[in-house]
Parts: C-alpha cells; structure tokens; sequence
C-alpha cells in the first residue's frame, strides 16, 4: 500500500483553504485515516459515499458533484 507522505506547515493546517473528499469503500484508505488527515489539514472532510477509489479509472466521468466543490473553494 502506498502511503500519502506531506510536509506540515508549523501550525499543521494548510495554509489555503482545501476539503478532502473520500469514498467509504477506497481499498487504499480508509474513511477514518481520510477524516484525520482533514483535520491535521484543517480541510472540510465529504463523504463520497461508495465509490471506490477515487481516480480516473473509478469511472466517474465528468464529476459534475467535484465541480461544485471547486466552485465552493474558489467562494472561500
């Protein structure tokens, strides 16, 4: 298993605004390590329900939900 490695800032949140979104079925991580890698990043946490891993061959197409995301990032 491939571990996510990143370097923290001082405070250990990131400083920019951010959300972590996660699947609750990813086989690479599970829900619990998505949440507390949120919180260390002071990122906003969303479960993306039963979806696999989320990557290019989870079949998710045009992600019309992430856009929406993106949307609220770039209100922030």
């Amino acid at each position: 298993m491939t571990r996510l490695l990143h370097r923290q800032t001082s405070s250990g949140e990131d400083p920019f605004p951010s959300i972590v979104v996660s699947s609750s079925d990813d086989p690479y991580g599970s829900e619990n390590h998505a949440r507390a890698c949120a919180a260390a990043w002071g990122s906003e946490w969303i479960d993306a329900g039963a979806r696999g891993h989320l990557n290019a061959q989870s079949g998710l197409g045009d992600w019309a939900d992430e856009l929406k995301l993106v949307e609220k990032l770039q209100a922030r």
